[in-house]
């Protein structure tokens, strides 16, 4: 049975609830070298990914503005790279490849990267000392929240391709 538009929708909004709640309530517990995941980030980039793209656009709006609220930073710095990385993949990656699970890990990593470079930037502008930053922060954390992006992708896809049937295209 089909599930209809608004269902997808509540469901969609619940989930990235779950997500933005996830990172304000248990990241900093699984700090590794001081640096703590992002998974606001890896859940719009998996969700960029496979799902239709207003909800991707939407859900990186959304919680890239949560995100800003709580955060001490420079307000509006996670709106614009989430909504950055999710127009990105959806103008790039989508017209492109297509359910590529080599392709997607790449865009990721690629995403996961530059992520990090504007973070030790932008926090290198109030702190100073972008070297030193990149070294100690930004590389884990690029690498701490490439692998968070990876396990959601898998979970996602492996979910996706359960609620898919050999009748339905």
């Amino acid at each position: 049975m089909a599930q209809s538009g608004w269902f997808q929708v509540v469901k969609q909004c619940l989930l990235a609830a779950v997500i933005f709640l996830l990172q304000l309530c248990f990241a900093d517990r699984l700090r590794i070298l001081g640096v703590a995941p992002n998974f606001v980030l890896a859940f719009v980039l998996a969700l960029s990914f496979l799902k239709a793209p207003q909800y991707s656009f939407c859900s990186a709006l959304i919680l890239g503005f949560c995100l800003d609220s709580v955060s001490g930073r420079f307000f509006g710095t996670y709106t614009a790279l989430f909504t950055l990385v999710a127009f990105g993949i959806r103008e790039f990656y989508h017209s492109a490849f297509s359910e590529n699970f080599v392709m997607e890990a790449f865009y990721g990593l690629i995403t996961c990267g530059l992520y990090s470079l504007c973070y030790a930037f932008f926090t290198s502008i109030f702190e100073g000392n972008f070297w030193m930053l990149l070294y100690r922060t930004a590389f884990i954390e690029f690498i701490y929240n490439f692998v968070i992006f990876l396990l959601m992708l898998l979970i996602q896809k492996r979910n996706l391709k359960k609620n898919r049937s050999v009748f339905h295209l």
